[in-house]
């Protein structure tokens, strides 16, 4: 026999760890080839496709109420801080989930063809999964909800659904999402799941025009109304089963952040998004509901394509807050910084704590609640700089925690130059952040009986004069990220 040279033992190694099977005593050969589309995976039965067609075509609930009035959903508008986590066979390769598919999509990061992404579903088996860790440091620090991607376009389900693609199929049944669920609960978080209505893999939803920038949105008008009609049918039935299993397997889910149903030649205005709303209630009264459904929102178009329905709102992702949308509503964001996307960043960069605290203050001045997105590894634990992160937010939160965490909003952004939060009518936080270098002054109408440095406990010097409170916090009272300046009326 022959000896292998150096770089052909190297390529065959490589080889071999890229065909390792998606769970233990599973071979590849054995497995259906993830980036091939199966109508069998897809197909649903008549119970499914008439509980769907009633849904969908039988009557509506009358006047819907938006936000969601029951008792247990009251706690969304003070929930101030939530986790989202987009995990699944892309976080292998550390690449943003889905888009990356798209060759030469501005968003889409290093491209990797339809076959090397799906090819990671042979890889993917978490054998560091251990949610528990990093959601309870998340709430030791004041996060107070999660949310996780169940499945996102790429139609991987993180759960072993009877339909579709996931770990049914790669990881003999595991189901990735219970333990997720269980960890919430434990650490005292809402457990929010995220699923999107969209589903790239499945048959006949993308053409190859979709796959290009070059040629996507080429695909012409619909030829066969009637059959079209029919596909989105059966596709809005495949939908509704795998919503019903994540709703009715894991008990109490609070948030439901959905991202885009869309079927071709079907306009957004009539995916009956109030009929579905309320089913969804049926089954989980108490959840609260974005605004995602018929709204199909996109990297390159953050505003969506209709209006907005839902308990909350979204309009600022990746964008900072600049006004109040509705009476509920959150920003999304990447605390990641370059690589990865929402995705896995192998490189474990995140954005500066000056930053993270600039977009936190614009969402709870104005109201708002603020998502901050890490995703976990392929193989299932956060980067080892996330826990450094969450140290640097905890100890700034041991001193402000209280003008962020359950706090009120601003009463009213055109009274100061610096963002403002309330508790009360009596206590007011000015936030000086981390650009800011100049004198702070804010309408106040009332003279203050203190003004406090509130890191510190320490009098901050200040005028007070015609109805403006006025002060310049010293260069040694300054740090690199947010100086909460309490003013106590």
């Amino acid at each position: 026999m022959r000896k292998m040279s150096v770089l052909s033992l190297m390529l065959a190694l490589a080889l071999t760890a890229f065909a390792q099977p998606a769970a233990k005593g599973q071979r590849t050969e054995d497995l259906p080839n993830p980036a091939e589309i199966r109508p069998e995976d897809y197909r649903i039965s008549r119970k499914d496709l008439q509980k769907a067609l009633h849904i969908l075509y039988g009557p509506g609930p009358e006047n819907l109420v938006y936000p969601n009035p029951a008792p247990g959903a009251q706690w969304y508008p003070q929930a101030g801080l939530g986790l989202f986590m987009h995990w699944g066979i892309h976080s292998m390769i550390g690449v943003q989930p889905s888009w990356n598919m798209i060759k030469d999509y501005e968003w889409g990061g290093e491209y990797h063809s339809r076959e090397e992404y799906y090819g990671q579903a042979y890889r993917f088996d978490p054998q560091e999964y251990h949610p528990e860790k990093y959601l309870q440091a998340a709430a030791d620090v004041g996060f107070t909800y999660a949310v996780l991607t169940t499945r996102h376009h790429d139609g991987y389900a993180l759960w072993p659904s009877k339909y579709g693609i996931g770990t049914k199929q790669y990881m003999h049944g595991r189901d990735l999402l219970e333990p997720y669920v269980k960890a919430c609960r434990d650490a005292g978080l809402k457990v929010g799941f995220y699923y999107s209505p969209r589903d790239w893999h499945y048959p006949g939803d993308r053409p190859e025009t979709e796959w290009d920038v070059a040629t996507w949105g080429k695909r012409g008008p619909v030829k066969d109304t009637v059959a079209n009609r029919q596909a989105f049918e059966h596709f809005f039935a495949y939908v509704m089963a795998q919503l019903e299993e994540l709703l009715t397997r894991y008990g109490k889910i609070d948030v439901l952040w959905l991202d885009g149903m869309g079927w071709y030649g079907i306009p957004v205005q009539d995916l009956q998004t109030d009929k579905v709303y309320a089913w969804i209630r049926s089954l989980q009264p108490d959840i609260v509901i974005n605004d995602r459904w018929g709204n199909i929102v996109n990297p390159d178009n953050p505003e969506g394509t209709s209006v907005r329905i839902g308990d909350f709102t979204t309009p600022f992702e990746c964008q900072t807050p600049t006004y109040v949308p509705s009476a509920w509503w959150e920003h999304c964001h990447i605390w990641n910084g370059k690589g990865g996307g929402w995705g896995y960043n192998k490189k474990g960069i995140f954005r500066p704590f000056s930053w993270f605290m600039e977009e936190y203050v614009a969402s709870r001045s104005l109201g708002g609640n603020f998502l901050i997105n890490v995703g976990p590894s392929g193989t299932g634990d956060m980067h080892p700089n996330f826990y450094r992160e969450i140290a640097t937010v905890q100890a700034w939160m041991a001193t402000g925690a209280e003008s962020v965490c359950g706090n009120g909003p601003s009463p009213g952004v055109e009274r100061s130059n610096v963002p403002l939060t309330t508790r009360g009518a009596d206590i007011w936080y000015a936030h000086v952040l981390a650009r800011f270098k100049g004198q702070v002054s804010v309408k106040t109408d009332r003279k203050p009986a203190k003004v406090i440095l509130l890191r510190t406990g320490e009098p901050v010097t200040h005028i007070w004069r015609d109805g403006f409170l006025h002060f310049k916090l010293p260069k040694e009272s300054r740090t690199d990220a947010d100086d909460v300046v309490k003013i106590i009326f």
